[in-house]
């Protein structure tokens, strides 16, 4: 009797007890006809769960605040890099750029590389010298006549670039960490000239991919619609100090002088930071210098140059071929600054 239950039964306790892979294998070879209703199972639980991992998805993007964010920069001569600056910014959720071109009456222009399509988001103050002689007042400028219409501003050069770790832009800022912060620190990080001698036509990013040394020195994320706000070129000054200056992961910086000293030197880099392509290659590097000449006429030229090229060589090897080139170039002697007791950058 036992013999003959199991025999009867065991089709069903095989069915009852296999594995969902046995169970594939079993009735593709015992019941032909179940095979392809495994089959189509199979596929829509699959595609089950990746409609449900991309609904999360977007239901957490739909639930962001609707934040506009805009920059505001100012150049000259960098039609090379501002391809690559708009895009970079536009990828990462940036609404408009304000662009302060301080190009040279007869010199190249940057609506000369703006596209039709770009100039939807990209707007070009140009012949700019008549009532912005520095770049503070190009900021404040920019500031001031837009901060209505936007809850963020990103004050930055067009050879920084902003990279938010693991997050949208506007995720991140809508982070309620920064809900009582009126400026957002972040730090640079400074890429060496990864060995290029000469300018190469590729994406800086592909040029110069790291190593980053970190830096003190900041720019800033603002809060758009405060009142009374001067921008400098690192960091905004309201008057009077009465505006939360916060890191990149929202905790509150205090102060007590307007050179935001104390600030700087917490370097920070958990959440956000910006890419400096400072220096890029040593003929890059020799063309920004005679291109900041006449704004360091007070300084002095030996003494201009003497510090950017020390800067230079603090995360560039001095090589032969470097210095050389540097001293042709530049018609003068590096022995001296050379010789110099090294410092750490800042």
């Amino acid at each position: 009797m036992k013999e003959l239950f199991k025999k009867n039964n065991a089709s069903k306790w095989k069915k009852a007890y296999l594995s969902k892979k046995d169970l594939k294998t079993y009735l593709s070879k015992e019941n032909n006809d179940n095979a392809p209703i495994i089959v189509f199972l199979d596929i829509i639980i699959k595609i089950s769960i990746f409609i449900f991992l991309n609904l999360i998805l977007w239901v957490k993007i739909i639930q962001l605040p609707n934040l506009k964010v805009a920059l505001c920069t100012m150049g000259k001569q960098e039609n090379l890099y501002i391809k690559e600056f708009i895009n970079h910014y536009r990828k990462l959720g940036v609404d408009k750029i304000f662009i302060y071109d301080d190009n040279d009456p007869n010199t190249e222009k940057f609506k000369d590389v703006i596209t039709k399509k770009e100039r939807k988001y990209v707007v070009v103050y140009d012949n700019i010298k008549e009532y912005i002689h520095n770049q503070d007042e190009a900021f404040t400028s920019c500031y001031s006549e837009n901060k209505k219409d936007f809850d963020w501003f990103i004050i930055v050069d067009i050879d920084e670039f902003l990279i938010i770790v693991n997050d949208t832009l506007k995720h991140y800022l809508s982070n309620n960490v920064f809900d009582k912060c009126d400026f957002i620190k972040i730090n640079w990080v400074m890429p060496t000239d990864n060995n290029h001698l000469h300018y190469e036509n590729k994406p800086l990013f592909e040029r110069f991919k790291g190593p980053y040394e970190k830096s003190i020195y900041i720019k800033s994320i603002i809060r758009g619609n405060i009142p009374n706000l001067t921008l400098s070129y690192h960091t905004p000054i309201s008057s009077p100090i009465r505006n939360i200056t916060c890191n990149n992961e929202g905790r509150q910086l205090f102060y007590k002088t307007l050179d935001f000293v104390k600030i700087r030197r917490k370097v920070n880099i958990n959440k956000a930071y910006i890419i400096h392509f400072s220096y890029m290659s040593t003929e890059e590097f020799i063309n920004r210098l005679k291109r900041g000449y006449s704004n360091w006429l007070g300084e002095g030229i030996y003494r201009f140059l003497r510090r950017k090229i020390k800067h230079y060589f603090l995360l560039n090897k001095p090589t032969k071929k470097r210095v050389e080139y540097m001293e042709r170039e530049l018609n003068i002697s590096l022995k001296e600054i050379l010789d110099e007791k090294d410092e750490k950058y800042q």
